[in-house]
């Protein structure tokens, strides 16, 4: 191989790379705005629940103060104390942080002292831990109270289910998100500066020859630089007016949110 060649393969590679790089840029930008819609909905039942969270803690203790003298074989009433109590302790971290233990990043800067650091792991800790303690206590209890029971198991319910909205349903929004994104197969609300509707449909199709999806320069690219998947007979391929290829759906996604080529940025809508 001469080295022109070699220079030119290099300097392809390289170009390659670069469209990568901008096509994921890209996709974070798509990313960001249809997680903004979802997390208002996420954040909003979140706030629900926390407000419901606190009246159920409210009603645990007047629970406690009402049975804390009952015969029980496991210490139920001391874990409702305890849960009353955690509670508060998380709600009020950032006054705690800042009233109690005088730090305030605004001034003291972002790295956080040991104290606080410590003050952080053991309200997470704690956090984590009781609602597998009062689980385990509650199985095991025979002889407490059915108030005292139905405060514990409606608390430990009411504190799943709002960690189930808050960290689980936004993992799986946001990783359903990336998979249908990255393959064209998510429906985004169309955007100020997205291509107009059928602007899609008049880009010419490209009939899928191997020969031809070499990664040669006077052919076209092995695979789909929105979703990284190698071109076949089995998705529809289109050209835009700049010469770039991409799956058809992989593009449909992309023209939902910008009317630009996603690795040259030049305008494939055109007077469309």
């Amino acid at each position: 191989m001469s080295s022109d060649a070699t220079a030119s393969f290099t300097s392809d590679a390289e170009v390659r790379q670069e469209a990568s790089r901008t096509v994921r840029a890209s996709l974070e930008q798509v990313i960001e705005v249809a997680f903004a819609r979802c997390n208002r909905c996420v954040m909003c039942l979140a706030m629900l629940l926390a407000g419901g969270l606190l009246v159920v803690a409210t009603w645990a203790e007047l629970v406690y103060s009402g049975h804390e003298g009952d015969h029980c074989d496991q210490p139920l009433a001391m874990m409702l104390r305890l849960i009353f109590l955690i509670i508060i302790v998380q709600t009020m971290q950032r006054a705690i942080t800042r009233h109690c233990l005088c730090y305030d990043m605004a001034q003291d800067g972002p790295v956080e002292p040991c104290r606080v650091r410590l003050f952080r792991f053991l309200s997470l800790l704690a956090a984590v831990a009781w609602p597998v303690a009062a689980g385990w206590m509650l199985m095991k209890s025979e002889s407490c109270s059915s108030q005292l029971k139905l405060a514990v198991a409606l608390i430990i319910g009411y504190y799943c289910a709002l960690v189930a909205v808050v960290v689980v349903l936004p993992f799986i929004v946001i990783s359903g998100l990336l998979c249908l994104i990255r393959r064209g197969l998510v429906a985004l609300p169309r955007m100020p500066g997205a291509a107009p509707e059928g602007a899609l449909d008049q880009l010419p199709e490209i009939t899928f020859d191997a020969t031809r999806f070499n990664d040669e320069p006077l052919g076209f690219p092995s695979a789909c630089a929105v979703c990284l998947d190698p071109f076949n007979g089995q998705k529809v391929i289109v050209q835009t007016p700049c010469g770039h290829i991409f799956h058809k759906r992989c593009l449909g996604g992309w023209m939902q949110v910008a009317r630009s080529c996603p690795l040259c940025r030049s305008d494939v809508a055109g007077e469309a």
